[in-house]
């Protein structure tokens, strides 16, 4: 009896014979793809990716066509931001030496908005905010000398950190206060307190602090508070409140100045629980004055994360609305500058993006799904 092993060996060295011969593969060579032109319609995606936290991300995306343009890892409760010229990327962001614990380290990552390539690593002292990423968490002061780090451990304070140096300038504490808003025409910022306030803090030319001046109480923090997200014109701050009012607070000087609130909607539309809701609820186009806020109906206490249902558009001039349209369910909205300006709502729970042509009457364009896990912070080029 002839060997099975033998036999086997004898059919693959017959097949192995009447195969015919080919040429040698090529060797694939791993390159990198050239980001497209910036455009005014260009998203930055922040994703903290909750399932997974070590592992965060920034999507970008092109917001004419909702295509995935480039990605870049951001590491552990990063906080992202774009410099004024929009030229960088900036991210905040923790490791841990064995991933998950042991030595925290954190650095301010700064990435070309161009190529995606990392440019720069910060070492950064181990405090900013462990938290979901928000307009606000990180900024820059308007002529982006400065990076503005918020802080939490957990008593809040606001770091300065030279861009052009990589030094951290001074770090200013905050007591009860939380978010930066930049002025645009002074090197100062302010920051939201619980007390129903805003403290300002005025910096030299090197960054350190000078002054630190609180408003008066203008807000009822356990009545009717503001969301942290806030819609920026210029020194101007345009706030919206969980029971669905607005105002807006000028930064420009050593105290804030708040103007007066007004109803978003009617009586009716009040009594039937129509509220402002989501992680980032307003934006607003600046040449048009034209204000977007995300709406729920039946809200309530504690509602205020719920996605909206609706956009309402204003006249900010005018405080009156002008249309009202419906959305996918929106946690958070962005709207790009310039000539035809083009609106985009975020949904956290399906990481989708749907895009409106903006204006007073929005047009439903397109949208699309799957950018990630749970973002909850949409900016735009």
């Amino acid at each position: 009896m002839i060997p099975k092993r033998a036999v086997l060996f004898s059919l693959l060295a017959a097949l192995g014979g009447a195969l015919p011969a080919h040429a040698e593969l090529p060797v694939d060579e791993i390159t990198v793809a050239k980001l497209a032109p910036a455009h005014p319609y260009r998203l930055y995606y922040t994703d903290v990716v909750l399932p997974h936290m070590a592992d965060g991300k920034l999507t970008v995306i092109d917001g004419r066509t909702l295509k995935v343009e480039g990605m870049l890892s951001t590491g552990l409760f990063a906080q992202t931001t774009l410099s004024p010229d929009r030229s960088e990327i900036y991210v905040v962001t923790t490791y841990y030496s064995k991933l998950n614990r042991g030595e925290r380290i954190e650095e301010i990552l700064v990435y070309d908005a161009k190529t995606m390539a990392l440019k720069e690593e910060i070492p950064y002292t181990a405090r900013h905010a462990q938290a979901l990423p928000y307009r606000g968490t990180l900024r820059t002061t308007a002529d982006g000398r400065f990076i503005i780090v918020q802080n939490a451990t957990p008593a809040t304070s606001v770091s300065i950190v030279n861009r052009h140096t990589g030094k951290q300038v001074a770090e200013v504490q905050t007591p009860g206060c939380y978010v930066v808003y930049p002025a645009q025409t002074a090197n100062r910022f302010a920051t939201l307190c619980g007390d129903g306030t805003m403290l300002t803090v005025s910096l030299d030319n090197d960054g350190n602090p000078v002054s630190k001046k609180k408003s008066a109480k203008f807000f009822d923090p356990d009545g009717d508070a503001l969301f942290v997200s806030a819609a920026q014109e210029g020194d101007t701050y345009h706030f919206v409140s969980f029971k669905g009012n607005a105002v807006s607070v000028n930064v420009g000087g050593e105290t804030a100045v708040p103007g007066a609130f007004w109803s978003l909607g009617t009586a009716a539309e009040v009594k039937k629980g129509w509220r402002p809701g989501g992680y980032q609820p307003v934006a607003l186009h600046q040449a048009s004055g034209t204000l977007y806020v995300g709406m729920h109906p039946k809200g309530y206490e504690g509602s205020h994360k719920e996605a909206a249902k609706e956009i309402w558009v204003y006249d900010l001039a005018a405080k009156t609305r002008v249309s009202r349209s419906k959305t996918i369910p929106a946690t958070g909205l962005v709207v790009s500058q310039g000539e035809a300006p083009r609106l985009f709502a975020f949904d956290t729970a399906i990481a989708g993006i749907a895009a409106f042509d903006g204006g007073r009457k929005l047009k439903p364009v397109r949208s699309a799904a799957g950018f990630g896990d749970t973002p909850t912070q949409l900016e735009v080029q």
